[in-house]
C-alpha cells in the first residue's frame, strides 16, 4: 500500500523557507479573466533568480531537515500557484493564488 502525504504551504512560508520571493506572470485571456503564473524565485537583496524546480528541491530538503518528511523519501511532486484562471476585481488589484502543494509517497 502506498500513502500519500500532501503539505500544503502559504506563499509566505515557501519563500521564508528559500530566501526568495514568488515571481508572477499574468496574460490576459479576456476582459474579465487572466491565468496567473509562478515564473521564478528571486533571491532576496539580489537580482539572482532560481528555478521553481530549485527552489521546490530546497523546500523539501528543508522539510527534510526539519523531519516533516521521511529521510527514507526521494521523490516528490509539487503543484505551484500557478496557471490559475482568475476573474479579475479591478485593474489596479491582484488576486494572487496562496498555495503551494507539495505531495510524496511512503
Amino acid at each position: 500500500m502506498n500513502i500519500t502525504t500532501i503539505i500544503e504551504l502559504e506563499n509566505q512560508e515557501v519563500e521564508n523557507i528559500t530566501g526568495a520571493k514568488l515571481v508572477f506572470t499574468q496574460e490576459q485571456i479576456d476582459e474579465n479573466i487572466i491565468e496567473t503564473c509562478v515564473d521564478c524565485l528571486q533571491m532576496e537583496g539580489s537580482e539572482k533568480t532560481i528555478s521553481t524546480e530549485e527552489a521546490m528541491q530546497l523546500v523539501f530538503e528543508q522539510l527534510q531537515d526539519r523531519g516533516l518528511i521521511p529521510a527514507k523519501v526521494e521523490d516528490f511532486s509539487y503543484e505551484m500557484p500557478s496557471c490559475e484562471r482568475l476573474k479579475r476585481k479591478t485593474d489596479s488589484e491582484a488576486d494572487l493564488p496562496q498555495k503551494v502543494i507539495l505531495s510524496f509517497m511512503s
